[in-house]
């Protein structure tokens, strides 16, 4: 069975001078270098944003830019990277982006609940991948793009190292679509989970209607 979100075209950003599309942001579009080497982060943060404030009733708020162009997108992830902030290591934490984008959405009026899911490195991992495959499809079957911490990316030579990118679909034989960088790309998470040395995390969010809590777990040892 693929899990998917509901509008994936909702992630589609517009050249502002062409007919050019882009499938999410792509932190190449920051200011400054250092934003640009270090802003994948902030930018998969900006992408889920963006893809709740249209999918959901009541939170178009969330969205503050004029209009859905590159060049006020841009604008939207200069907001965004003062709540999702890298530091020297970038935002090697999953908790950094979670914790970012709850307070950014606070500040909007709009409770979110994370829920993260941890993949310990290789040496420390021993619950099985159907328990990190089943945590992201329940963030999909909740309508949210899934963040996805790569700490090493094993034998997927498609997908950089120490990066963040967006999960938007899961199929039943571990490939998972994904927005990096503003491309659209199928990677196989499975051979990801069974060869990433260092592990990851992957991360969703719900709004909160008086009875969720926060899910915090590790892929660790039980």
């Amino acid at each position: 069975m693929t899990e998917r979100i509901s509008q994936p075209d909702f992630l589609l950003i517009r050249d502002c001078d062409s007919d050019n599309k882009t499938f999410g942001c792509n932190q190449a579009w920051y200011a400054e270098r250092w934003q640009r080497d270090a802003g994948c982060g902030p930018c998969t943060a900006a992408t889920i944003l963006y893809y709740l404030s249209r999918s959901c009733e009541g939170l178009g708020h969330l969205y503050t830019a004029d209009t859905f162009f590159r060049n006020d997108f841009s604008l939207f992830m200069a907001e965004i990277w003062h709540f999702v902030t890298p530091g020297h290591m970038g935002v090697n934490e999953a908790a950094v982006l979670a914790d970012g984008v709850v307070r950014y959405a606070a500040g909007h009026g709009v409770i979110l609940r994370s829920a993260i899911k941890k993949v310990p490195p290789k040496r420390n991992r021993t619950v099985p991948y159907a328990d990190f495959v089943n945590f992201i499809r329940q963030g999909l079957s909740n309508d949210c793009p899934v963040a996805f911490l790569n700490l090493s990316n094993g034998r997927l030579p498609n997908l950089d190292s120490w990066h963040w990118v967006t999960i938007t679909e899961l199929t039943n034989d571990g490939s998972a679509e994904i927005s990096d960088s503003g491309e659209r790309k199928q990677i196989d998470l499975q051979r990801w989970y069974g060869s990433s040395l260092l592990g990851g995390a992957a991360v969703w969010f719900t709004v909160d209607d008086g009875s969720s809590v926060s899910l915090v777990e590790d892929l660790g040892q039980r």
